[in-house]
């Protein structure tokens, strides 16, 4: 199969409140900054090779400077990479081919769009962990790492002020997860997939299958 080379980054511009999808060619990319300009005429980004390392400069919506760094097989060749802001757990963006990062973004949308997510901060009983939580399991729905075991799983989420449910709409299967503590915030990151059973209602970490 022969590698063409081109990705996709969409970012969220601070200034303009948009998404701002870029295509481009790793060949393009060097160790001289390559500009990311939003539509609205914001430079809201830039790529640049370090050695055998790519790095990534961003915005986060609150205008905040976010600087993120991927080995070299990531950069070039991961399906879906969301690009993550450190401190809170913020997606920022996703890099990857671009069905998937397509798909990333509308998954985002749904979810905003059918207000799943409360409007005001004080709802959730800790904000930074709701979110960062949020956020993980928006990665892992993302690179369909959430799934029911049953013949026609459709996973869905409820979001309530101190814990997330995952339901399957298909045969009822739940999956009740707490998003009020700094221990709750580890044990979902700690997860790189999550499997429910058919028909079964659990707590985390009762009927979950990680994979490290």
């Amino acid at each position: 199969m022969v590698y063409d080379g081109e990705r996709t980054l969409v970012l969220q511009c601070p200034a303009c409140q948009g998404v701002q999808f870029h295509v481009f060619y790793v060949f393009e990319i060097s160790h001289r900054p390559h500009p990311l300009q939003c539509k609205c005429g914001f430079t809201h980004g830039q790529i640049r090779r370090s050695s055998k390392r790519y790095l990534v400069d961003a915005f986060s919506l609150a205008g905040e400077r976010v600087r993120l760094t991927y080995s070299a097989r990531e950069f070039l060749r991961a399906t879906l990479v969301p690009l993550i802001e450190p401190t809170f757990g913020d997606i920022v963006g996703y890099l990857g081919k671009n069905e998937e990062v397509a798909e990333a973004v509308a998954y985002s949308d749904a979810l905003s769009e059918a207000g799943s997510l409360p409007s005001e901060l004080e709802q959730f009983e800790n904000p930074d962990v709701m979110f960062a939580i949020l956020s993980h399991l928006q990665q892992l729905a993302g690179m369909s790492k959430v799934a029911c075991q049953c013949d026609h799983p459709s996973v869905g989420i409820d979001i309530y002020s101190d814990k997330v449910e995952l339901v399957c709409s298909y045969c009822g299967s739940a999956m009740l997860i707490g998003a009020s503590t700094e221990a709750d915030l580890q044990r979902v990151l700690s997860l790189s997939e999550i499997v429910m059973e058919p028909s079964s209602y659990a707590s985390l970490g009762e009927r979950l299958r990680p994979i490290f």
